[in-house]
């Protein structure tokens, strides 16, 4: 018999015939049963043909050892998710809920603010069901962020610019000031009253970070307005080293660490930085065999991956789940 489903977020699904199934990991089944559509009651839908809806696949849960939060094992970067379209975008976000990833990572730097402001859209009704990493210290440009799509422009000449170093993009600022300005910015741009990891994002070698800042952090956790505090970035050994008492989340590019250096709690850039390598050395590497390994080198974290498509998301998920 035919009949239309919701999962536990109250999403629908499409119709659909129900049959048993059995359950594997680190992707889970949401429970014994799986849905095959059947495309005489869905003409229109993208998927021609009877198969085995990824959106039945569930991502599982991690616990952080430095800070015991509870996260996703695959998380989703919202670094150009301000490209979609809105109906696309929540599409892009409620199919992600669906598969059971439900931590977001995005930074104020991020499309100029626009990043955080397209999921502070999706979770003003979700904010329970999820967690939220955003980050401070690369500087936006507030004017841009505020002319939404239409700064495309605008953003490809400020590329040119710093890749000719005409003009550096983007600034770095480390100080209790800018900590205060963006974690302002960033709860009104998300609808929220608190963030979940609040990042350094990059800090550079050089850069110019005090104790004062992170004496700042302390507070801001401790009033409730953020949850953890987090360092992220490539070069981050030293800030590890010397405030790793303050740390509850580090960060990293997936390619960059070693257990010799620290073993990072979530990490991002899996296929970017991978490519960029394969180049180099001539070496391919199928992607999915790139998300099982990160996923197996740490059995207690996260992977943030991104992408703008519905499709390859389900794929991703269905590539963790060796499928």
């Amino acid at each position: 018999m035919l009949t239309e489903l919701t999962n536990e977020y109250g999403y629908p699904r499409l119709t659909g015939k129900i049959e048993a199934v059995a359950s594997g990991n680190p992707i889970r089944r949401r429970s014994t049963r799986r849905l095959v559509f059947d495309t005489k009651q869905n003409p229109e839908s993208d998927l021609e043909e009877k198969i085995l809806l990824t959106s039945t696949l569930c991502v599982d849960k991690s616990r952080l050892p430095r800070s015991g939060m509870e996260i996703s094992r695959i998380g989703l970067g919202l670094a150009h998710t301000h490209l979609l379209s809105i109906a696309d975008r929540r599409a892009l976000l409620q199919r992600a809920l669906e598969l059971g990833i439900t931590h977001f990572d995005t930074a104020r730097l991020y499309a100029d603010g626009m990043s955080e402001v397209c999921l502070g859209e999706f979770v003003r009704g979700n904010r329970d069901k999820v967690s939220i990493t955003t980050k401070f210290g690369l500087l936006p440009t507030p004017f841009i962020g505020s002319m939404g799509v239409a700064a495309q422009p605008l953003r490809k000449a400020r590329s040119v610019l710093n890749k000719l170093g005409i003009r550096r993009y983007p600034r770095r600022s480390y100080t209790r000031e800018t900590l205060r300005k963006s974690l302002h910015a960033s709860l009104r741009a998300l609808r929220t009253d608190y963030i979940d990891i609040y990042c350094l994002h990059e800090p550079e070698l050089d850069s110019s970070v005090s104790g004062d800042l992170f004496e700042e952090l302390e507070r801001i956790k401790a009033q409730g307005d953020i949850r953890w505090i987090g360092v992220s970035g490539a070069h981050i050994d030293n800030i590890v080293t010397s405030f790793g008492a303050s740390i509850d989340v580090v960060q990293s590019a997936e390619a960059s660490w070693t257990e010799s250096r620290f073993v990072p709690d979530i990490t991002h850039s899996l296929f970017s930085d991978f490519v960029r390598a394969g180049r180099d050395s001539r070496e391919k590497r199928p992607v999915e065999q790139l998300l099982q390994q990160a996923l197996s080198r740490r059995h207690e974290g996260s992977v943030i991956v991104q992408t703008r498509s519905v499709a390859h998301l389900k794929q991703i998920v269905a590539w963790a789940a060796g499928k």
